[in-house]
């Protein structure tokens, strides 16, 4: 299991998060359709630490016809993953920080949408 996968699997394991969105949650892209609606992607990784530690950062995307619960959705993303220092499916993260999120009107898809921005720490040693 890579992180990538690991945070799917936390994600689509919550209920509070579920109760929302269904099974509207995707790596990658923003779907063509959904609302609301959760997509995440990697914006940034660095290794550090003599290569024994590896930082990823994501940005957890949640969309939604009303800002209201565009935002409410990021707040239980927020709540799910800050200083979570624990096992993720079988992912072992030491440490999890939610670094950014703001609210946005998409003119496009007339969604509201709040990225969060999430840094994750763990041991490369178990990346598979």
């Amino acid at each position: 299991m890579d992180i990538w996968q690991a945070i799917g699997y936390e994600l689509s394991n919550n209920t509070d998060i579920t109760d929302i969105v269904g099974t509207n949650i995707y790596h990658g892209d923003r779907p063509e359709s959904g609302d609301p609606c959760i997509n995440y992607f990697e914006v940034s990784y660095i290794v550090f630490a003599h290569n024994v530690m590896e930082s990823s950062r994501y940005q957890i995307s949640c969309r939604a016809s009303t800002p209201e619960v565009a935002q409410g959705l990021a707040r239980k993303v927020c709540v799910l993953f800050q200083s979570a220092k624990r096992a993720i499916s079988t992912f072992d993260v030491q440490m999890a920080t939610v670094e950014d999120k703001f609210l946005l009107k998409e003119p496009d898809t007339d969604l509201w949408h709040v990225p969060v921005d999430i840094r994750f720490l763990y041991n490369e040693s178990i990346v598979s």
